[in-house]
């Protein structure tokens, strides 16, 4: 989007960029777009619409996550402006400011790179879950995960339930407080959702991937490589191969697997995107993306027995936790230290309701923990408790 012919143009006119970030059906964004563009000041910008979800790394760096927002941009790329409001006369002179300063040479402030120092985690984190769940934080799916796991091993958590405030009606789903939900989506994570609750046909997802791993965005196909999108359509790859034990499944997550770490691996963590333009050269370790990848990093341990795998994990999941306290980033880590450190491999192919269970050709038993074989799932302890 931010292409290097563009740039080009915006110094060959000595121009700002507006970036206006939309969304999908955002009346609100159409019609204060228009009215932007109709201002005298507009002329003397370029204005660039992006849709902050097909495009979310664009959002990531140049917005506070806000839709709609404005953010102007010198030819240099430096941050001169970030305007949230909706109101269009704020709008109008808070623009006449930036431009005038532009004019008369501030060239903004370099964009920042987010890089965390990578911090260890601690069993502890699966309790701030929970408390931020008795809280009512909005739940999104792998926040009920990760409760209806802890739940049937702690029973007194059962109780908490009618305290759980879903994010939305994907939750409500998994609590049974929807029967059913539309599962219409063209996006790659909530494809890959679908997938793996049997919602949608794996052919959907196998459609947004390419054969050298790389996934789509969207069905709109129009960007492709980010992270979250990877490590979503991994983890529905992974479940379908459980549910089927068809190797075409598990090959294709192997593809996604080799694309991650060819093209996103960073030393402290995982990129957000493959690197596309001057914008996305900026390094950006999205805490939530790397959360998603600890999850898929294990899995492909747990499944193919590959020791690299519980490492990159490892990595990812010591990258969120130092980037955000955010309780769906920490249910994510915690979903991913369970599977490191209370693996029960099985020979049974899925579904399965237990997180600590994964498929294993190297099982021959029923359950297998720590070279152990076990008949009952309630013979094995959980380390958590």
């Amino acid at each position: 989007m931010i292409s290097e012919k563009l740039i080009s143009d915006l110094r060959f006119y000595d121009k700002p960029l507006g970036v206006f970030f939309t969304a999908d059906n955002c009346k609100e964004c159409d019609e204060l777009i228009k009215k932007i563009k109709e201002l005298p000041i507009s002329k003397r910008l370029m204005i660039e619409e992006v849709n902050g979800l097909e495009y979310p790394e664009y959002l990531n760096r140049l917005t506070r996550g806000m839709i709609p927002t404005l953010s102007i941009l010198s030819p240099d790329l430096g941050i001169m402006g970030v305007i949230e409001s909706t109101d269009v006369k704020e709008i109008e002179a808070k623009l006449r400011e930036i431009v005038e300063a532009y004019y008369k040479g501030y060239k903004g402030e370099r964009l920042s790179e987010f890089i965390p120092e990578p911090l260890e985690v601690g069993k502890e984190i699966i309790y701030d879950v929970m408390d931020a769940l008795l809280a009512s934080y909005p739940a999104d799916f792998r926040m009920i995960e990760f409760y209806k796991f802890i739940s049937s091993i702690n029973k007194d958590y059962s109780k908490a339930e009618k305290v759980i405030k879903p994010l939305n009606e994907i939750s409500e789903f998994l609590l049974g407080r929807k029967k059913t939900i539309n599962a219409n989506s063209i996006y790659t994570t909530e494809i890959s959702f679908y997938t793996i609750y049997g919602l949608r046909k794996v052919e959907d997802l196998l459609q947004l991937i390419g054969d050298d791993g790389i996934v789509y965005r969207s069905t709109r196909k129009q960007n492709k490589g980010l992270l979250i999108d990877e490590v979503m359509a991994g983890n529905a790859l992974l479940t379908q191969y459980e549910n089927t034990l068809n190797d075409t499944y598990l090959n294709y997550a192997k593809k996604i697997y080799d694309f991650i770490i060819n093209n996103l691996s960073h030393e402290k963590g995982f990129r957000d995107t493959l690197i596309k333009d001057e914008l996305s050269k900026i390094t950006f370790l999205e805490p939530l993306a790397n959360s998603e990848a600890g999850i898929f990093f294990a899995r492909y341990w747990a499944i193919t027995g590959e020791e690299k795998s519980a490492d990159f994990a490892k990595k990812a999941i010591n990258c969120a936790f130092a980037g955000s306290s955010d309780p769906r980033v920490l249910a994510r880590i915690s979903i991913a230290l369970i599977k490191l450190q209370d693996l029960i491999r099985t020979n049974e192919k899925g579904p399965y309701s237990d997180l600590r269970i994964e498929f294993s050709k190297q099982a021959q038993c029923k359950y297998l923990k720590d070279g152990k074989c076990y008949e009952k799932i309630e013979e094995i302890k959980i380390s958590y408790f």
